[in-house]
């Protein structure tokens, strides 16, 4: 097998506290669908945003050294509060070997370089409280107004699959009533929140923003070749999703949300084995 199958054939790792990251493997899965995938929830830890910063630097940096016995050929934060954390210079240690990409700065180059004069962000406790996304854009562009608010019902209501549509439209609009009126784009910033994307459309007219897409997009300019694309490999996607504790959750959300023709392995971990 030549070194080039060989690179494209390195599965791409991910991880989050619960089940958000999902949205961001969905659309990974779908732009690059030869691609071989690693997901984990680390559900004995969850939630992240509720944690001090030296709590999340220790998780996400024993999450990346695990990921990395995979050899994957990249490794991707999806979640919003790790890269909040770990995007800090010298917050890696030992820096991985392999490209490690977040969810924020890559939206704040695409917001920086948009036609967007003020943004609002949705997001979590330790996110807003580090102003993550309003450095990050105005680091780029200080022009351009920021909001930042911090959602803390969302996360146990899209985890919490008895809710019914009339106590979600609740709560999603009472953060919508917080949202400035004259922000042109609101930014999910939390992968959780596309869960709702659906319901919270019909609330506001502000363009939706995933970071998802911003990172897929960055991914495609830096990685290239290094991808595989739609048909360069003769090969069915195999996905492996690892979860430190409640299995049967992410089994649920993974089948409720995840579609397709490939191979999916759901495999339970003990905390302290990553």
């Amino acid at each position: 097998m030549s070194r080039a199958i060989k690179r494209m054939k390195q599965p791409i790792c991910l991880f989050d506290s619960g089940i958000g990251g999902l949205t961001v493997l969905k659309k990974l899965i779908s732009k690059f669908p030869q691609e071989n995938y690693i997901y984990l929830a680390d559900l004995a830890r969850v939630p992240f945003g509720d944690k001090t910063k030296e709590e999340i630097k220790i998780i996400a940096n024993e999450i990346i050294e695990w990921l990395s016995r995979f050899n994957p050929k990249l490794i991707i934060m999806a979640c919003n509060t790790s890269s909040t954390v770990l995007c800090e210079q010298g917050r890696i240690n030992p820096a991985p070997t392999v490209p490690l990409y977040g969810m924020i700065d890559c939206t704040a180059q695409f917001i920086a370089n948009s036609h967007y004069d003020e943004v609002s962000v949705w997001a979590t406790k330790l996110v807003v409280e580090n102003n993550a996304y309003k450095k990050a854009i105005n680091n780029i562009n200080q022009n351009i107004k920021v909001q930042e608010i911090t959602c803390p019902k969302l996360v146990p209501m899209i985890e919490d699959l008895s809710f019914n549509l009339e106590e979600k439209i609740k709560i999603i609009s009472e953060y919508v009533e917080k949202t400035s009126t004259t922000s042109k784009a609101l930014i999910l910033g939390c992968t959780h929140y596309p869960l709702v994307q659906n319901d919270l459309k019909k609330l506001t007219d502000a363009e939706i923003i995933d970071p998802a897409d911003c990172l897929i997009n960055e991914m495609e300019k830096h990685l290239g070749n290094n991808l595989a694309g739609q048909t360069s490999i003769d090969n069915k996607t195999n996905i492996s999703i690892y979860s430190t504790a409640q299995a049967e959750k992410v089994e649920k959300f993974s089948k409720l949300y995840l579609c397709g023709n490939y191979k999916t392995n759901l495999i339970s971990l003990n905390k302290s084995r990553i």
